[in-house]
């Protein structure tokens, strides 16, 4: 079944106008929100996402006009590129300490000279994402098996511990995410996940209870604890670890249901609100522009995540299902993760918002992941759709190939009794199969 609606420059209208919208809205807002510490707007950030930007959207044209199946006889090759970035970091910094620094606490950024730092660890959502769809793809009639299951978990795990370790737990969740939706696309059994989580909970009691009790060591750093469970208990510390959670739920407070006014937006432009331009964009949004503009850009996200949701069930192959699907998750738990965090119902965990945050990497991440997304859909088009997208006429319109076929059989057909006659609905262009009709023979009486 074809589920294409409109198009817009040969892709789906509703997946191209939410990723304007979300992009355009960003830029809008780092021009006219964020200031320079000495006072005045601060909008290179607003320059460089529009360069970002543009980068983006070449590289989601390049991806799309690859054939969907050409990255699936590399997913090995994916896998392994996912690993080996995020380790080049880990080197760097140990050997080459000035092109990895360690910022905010992590080492994610390989420091290269101009505007651009790249991270590694960005490109390998996409990458681990191509890796385990091309492995369940592979193994799609074996799926049922918890060998499989248990292998597509082991290869996500791989990158995602390596990416824990910078320490990166929020990308590494991400990870974590997609592995779980591809196999719920893949189609594995309810009875796998339910013992996954038992095992997560099993591993959570051993690494927090019983083996610092019996040993009185810990496995975890108080500090790791004090992040994920700080949200709990907001006031508790609220010039550490809560303070980031603190002051934005001050700046969503403060933004009403319409917004403040240019210079009235205390929160970002006296600096209170820590990174206003990445992780904690949602809260600078909702302090300019009040609870109707979180809700308007929520409304996008969630326009545009069912839209790619949507086009699953019409992708041709189990590999470009699982990308379409996966992508539809990558995109859903980034939005809901950071936007958790912003408004304190979550743990704060560095996630930025899908194609919104200020980043080159991630810009670009979420630009060939849409990409990839396009290139499975170009091959779900029925032939009726692709033959009216190349040509521009209605498929048996004055002058398609439908009506000149039909011209042609009716001119030419014969009248012969008996004679086999080509109905006109026989090119593989637009969808037909060639079937003959024989008249039937007046019976004698």
């Amino acid at each position: 079944m074809n589920r294409r609606g409109r198009t817009l420059f040969g892709i789906d209208a509703g997946i191209a106008l939410g990723v304007i919208a979300i992009l355009v809205g960003s830029i809008t807002l780092l021009a006219t929100a964020i200031v320079r510490p000495s006072g005045g707007l601060d909008q290179s950030f607003a320059h460089k996402q529009a360069i970002f930007a543009v980068i983006g959207f070449g590289m989601a044209f390049v991806v799309s006009r690859v054939p969907i199946g050409f990255w699936q006889r590399f997913w090995p090759h994916a896998l392994v590129a996912s690993i080996a970035g995020v380790l080049l970091v880990k080197l760097l910094g140990t050997f080459v300490p000035a092109m990895a620094p360690i910022v905010n606490g992590s080492r994610r950024w390989i420091n290269l000279p101009g505007p651009f730092d790249p991270q590694p660890s960005e490109f390998g959502k996409v990458l681990a994402l191509i890796a385990i769809s091309g492995f369940l793809a592979s193994r799609h009639r074996e799926i049922r098996d918890g060998r499989v299951f248990a292998t597509a978990l082991a290869m996500m795990a791989v990158p995602a511990a390596v990416v824990f370790s910078q320490p990166d737990f929020g990308t590494a969740q991400v990870y974590g995410w997609l592995a779980l939706g591809a196999l719920f696309f893949a189609g594995a059994r309810w009875l796998h996940f339910a013992m996954l989580g038992g095992a997560v909970v099993a591993v959570l009691v051993l690494v927090l209870g019983i083996f610092p009790a019996v040993t009185g060591q810990q496995l975890v750093h108080d500090y790791q604890i004090k992040r994920l469970t700080g949200f709990l208990d907001p006031e508790a510390d609220p010039q550490g670890t809560n303070y980031q959670t603190i002051q934005a739920k001050v700046a969503i407070g403060s933004g009403g249901v319409a917004g403040r006014a240019d210079g009235e937006a205390s929160q970002v432009q006296q600096g209170f609100l820590p990174e206003p331009q990445t992780d904690f964009i949602f809260a600078t949004l909702v302090e300019r522009f009040g609870f109707l503009g979180g809700v308007v850009l929520l409304g996008i996200y969630g326009f545009l995540i069912s839209r790619i949701f949507a086009m699953v069930a019409s992708a041709a192959t189990p590999f470009s299902r699982l990308i379409v699907g996966g992508v539809g998750v990558l995109f859903t738990c980034q939005v809901v993760i950071n936007v958790g965090m912003v408004i304190g119902v979550l743990p704060i965990t560095g996630v930025p918002l899908p194609l919104f945050s200020y980043g080159g990497s991630a810009i670009m991440t979420n630009m060939v992941a849409i990409g990839l997304v396009i290139s499975a859909l170009r091959e779900s088009e029925t032939p009726n759709v692709r033959y009216q997208r190349r040509t521009g006429r209605p498929v048996g319109g004055y002058g398609s190939l439908r009506a000149q076929v039909g011209e042609s059989t009716t001119a030419g057909a014969g009248r012969r009794r008996g004679s086999a006659q080509l109905t006109p609905f026989a090119s593989p262009l637009v969808g037909g199969t060639a079937k003959r009709r024989r008249k039937r023979r007046p019976t004698s009486r």
